[in-house]
């Protein structure tokens, strides 16, 4: 590097400024004289003028220096506020959230407490049930053992019925061979009109012989072994002529029309 190049930058970076024309020839001739560079470097950069550069550049540095960080400050304080405004709309969301969950509590509580309830509820109706369950089973063999008991009494039913109708078939068959013989209670054949018998031939007797076809038709429309009107052998004697039922009366009840009779009274 030249001495004019030397001088030039010397003023640029001490001073701020270009070389005046009085500086510069005399920077010039002493570095042409054999003044050392380095001498006259320091003596530019620690002159008056080259000290009031420096502490204007350090002035302005530090001014440079305070405007960044104020701006580094600024640019932080809005961070740190939008940070903080974040930070305060999520503590409300979690307030909101919080505030959520324990309405999830209480309703699950609730759901609990409910449950147990039905729970209790499910336990008994299903205690009740084995109860009717049993009570059933029970209603069902008492309801079995009746039915077996009315089946029984069906039975004996049905013997006496039979046994009822065999009488009655005895007695009716007994009461109308004596009627068609003409005979009485007490063995008689006497009748309404007189004595004698079918044979004879009288008005009488024939007469009496379609009675006794009449009482056995009547007899054969009955519908059971005694109906509601009394037993058969009283409406066949109720039907027989009054004066040969008072001649069987006068002769004391006797023959077989009275023991059939006392079967069905």
């Amino acid at each position: 590097m030249s001495f004019e190049q030397n001088v030039t930058e010397w003023y640029r970076n001490y001073l701020g400024r270009a070389p005046d024309k009085g500086g510069w020839d005399n920077y010039m001739g002493q570095l042409q004289r054999g003044r050392n560079i380095y001498e006259v470097a320091h003596e530019i950069q620690y002159s008056k003028e080259g000290r009031e550069y420096a502490a204007k550049q350090a002035a302005d540095a530090a001014a440079r220096t305070r405007g960044a960080m104020a701006d580094v400050r600024y640019h932080a304080d809005q961070q740190v506020q939008r940070a903080n405004n974040q930070l305060l709309a999520l503590q409300n969301k979690i307030g909101g959230y919080e505030d959520r969950i324990r309405g999830f509590q209480r309703d699950i509580d609730d759901y609990r407490f409910r449950n147990n309830e039905l729970q209790g509820q499910y336990t008994n109706a299903l205690g009740q049930v084995q109860d009717w369950t049993n009570k059933a089973n029970e209603f069902q063999k008492q309801s079995a053992d009746w039915e077996d008991q009315f089946n029984q009494r069906t039975v004996d039913w049905e013997t006496a019925r039979d046994e009822a109708q065999r009488y009655r078939n005895e007695a009716v068959g007994r009461q109308l061979q004596g009627l068609r013989g003409g005979a009485t209670a007490g063995g008689s054949n006497n009748t309404q009109g007189g004595g004698g018998t079918l044979a004879s031939g009288r008005t009488g007797y024939r007469a009496f012989d379609d009675k006794a076809i009449e009482i056995e038709k009547n007899i054969q429309a009955e519908s059971g072994a005694l109906s509601s009107k009394g037993p058969v052998v009283q409406r066949i004697a109720a039907r027989r002529p009054a004066g040969n039922q008072a001649q069987r009366q006068a002769q004391g009840q006797g023959g077989s029309g009275s023991y059939y009779a006392s079967r069905f009274r």
